[in-house]
């Protein structure tokens, strides 16, 4: 399944300290109603919670980490699921002795962080249930 689309703006912006980067990339999006696209970020964060999708059990297990971290690289897409903009993250995240971490993120609070939209044109990918994998995939 491939789609091709054509970029139809690209923005850049920046949140602030003590900002929730799901809720306010989030309202961002339902606000200026970009259903399609890919978002990109570098900055820092004070909190995170990040996942990895256990295959077998078809869970995520999450973990919290209530410390200051440099955001080395988010990446993700943006599609529709309940027919609102959904974001789909990855970050990975550098500790103060250059160890990395990375998963699926579901949480941070942000020290600083910027970011790019590239605002897609055309019919978003719509997200269904996959019941081979347990996930929410894009649908055909």
């Amino acid at each position: 399944m491939i789609k091709n689309f054509n970029v139809k703006r690209i923005i850049q912006g920046r949140l602030y300290k003590g900002d929730e980067i799901i809720s306010r990339l989030s309202s961002f999006l339902k606000d200026n109603s970009i259903t399609s696209g890919i978002i990109t970020g570098i900055g820092a964060v004070s909190f995170a919670k990040i996942g990895y999708y256990n295959q077998t059990e078809q869970k995520y297990i999450a973990r919290e980490f209530n410390e200051a971290m440099e955001i080395l690289s988010l990446k993700g897409n943006i599609s529709i699921k309940d027919n609102e903009p959904f974001m789909h993250l990855h970050i990975v995240l550098s500790k103060d002795d250059f160890t990395c971490i990375g998963g699926h993120l579901s949480e941070a609070k942000i020290f600083a962080f910027e970011f790019e939209i590239i605002e897609f044109e055309g019919i978003s990918f719509e997200r269904g249930f996959d019941s081979d994998t347990g996930l929410f995939l894009w649908k055909d």
